[in-house]
């Protein structure tokens, strides 16, 4: 017996996950800085260009505070992130300067902040 749309609804599915798959996999292995934190203000994602640049280890980040590995220049650009959500700007993040942007997101239905670095120009 054959259902009348279930193979569309199954390709959506598949789509949608391929999707975030892919996504997440660009995340990680991009030459840029990919974070994500929740309303706790603890690390939830992290990749490793970030975790390489404040000088832990992706382990030693998650379930940290945002701003624990930071040093006190990146601590007071948290503290703009904060109160202007989206937010962006420019930071030193171990040898280099960043350029940054945070956005709120909704991961698992639950509120986080989003956040994006690369090498500034």
């Amino acid at each position: 017996m054959r259902l009348e749309g279930s193979d569309e609804s199954l390709h959506a599915r598949a789509d949608t996950f391929l999707q975030q798959t892919l996504l997440g996999d660009a995340a990680e292995h991009a030459e840029i800085g990919v974070v994500v934190w929740n309303e706790e203000m603890r690390y939830v994602a992290v990749n490793e260009w970030v975790a390489m640049r404040l000088g832990a280890t992706r382990e030693e980040m998650l379930g940290s505070r945002v701003g624990d590995h930071n040093p006190t220049e990146g601590r007071s650009a948290i503290e703009a992130i904060l109160e202007h959500v989206p937010a962006r700007g420019q930071t030193r993040i171990g040898e280099g300067l960043v350029d940054w942007v945070v956005v709120e997101t909704r991961v698992a239905g639950l509120p986080h902040f989003f956040g994006v670095f690369w090498p500034a120009s």
